[in-house]
């Protein structure tokens, strides 16, 4: 008589690993286009002020790119675990603090005539930043959460194989494991 429950357990495994593989792969592409890696400072605005609004309103995609993938991790011991972990804590305070930016911005610094009112970019504005009593905070959180991202993305890039902001394909961790 066949193994039907083998054969069951090792598909249901392989649909894990192809789910982590492919909640991988969003995590590593909301990384690299959403977070600043080489851009500090913005040629109107010539401080931090931009960047740090651009974080917080892209904390939200990309938090839950992480937690996608937190909770789809099938082997615990893979290269990107800790890396998700650390990076997921940090991003998730700049997450929390979206809700009392958004409420700055909508009392103090209204849409611009013709602008829809759920746009997120109208988010992105550094004046408002600048203005912000929590702005100190929210500078010290990005920079925490940037370093934890910087952290995260190399460990993506070495299990998913493909390095996104440079355009090169590597050997993926799985396959180099098998080799």
């Amino acid at each position: 008589m066949p193994d039907w429950f083998g054969l069951k357990a090792r598909q249901v495994l392989k649909d894990r690993r192809k789910k982590e593989e492919h909640l991988a792969w969003s995590a590593l592409w909301d990384v690299a286009t959403r977070t600043p890696f080489l851009r500090k400072v913005d040629v109107v605005d010539k401080d931090s002020s931009y960047y740090i609004a651009e974080a917080l309103v892209d904390s939200g995609p990309i938090i839950k790119s992480l937690d996608a993938l937190a909770y789809a991790v099938v082997d615990l011991n893979a290269v990107f675990v800790h890396p998700l972990i650390e990076a997921a804590g940090e991003v998730r305070v700049l997450a929390d603090m979206l809700p009392a930016w958004t409420e700055h911005c909508d009392t103090h610094w209204p849409p611009p005539a013709g602008q829809s009112d759920d746009t997120p970019m109208r988010y992105i504005n550094g004046r408002a930043m600048r203005a912000w009593s929590r702005a100190d905070q929210a500078e010290a959180a990005v920079g925490r959460a940037q370093q934890a991202l910087d952290r995260l993305y190399p460990a993506l890039v070495e299990f998913y194989g493909y390095d996104v902001v440079n355009g090169r394909w590597g050997l993926p961790d799985a396959l180099r494991r098998s080799a």
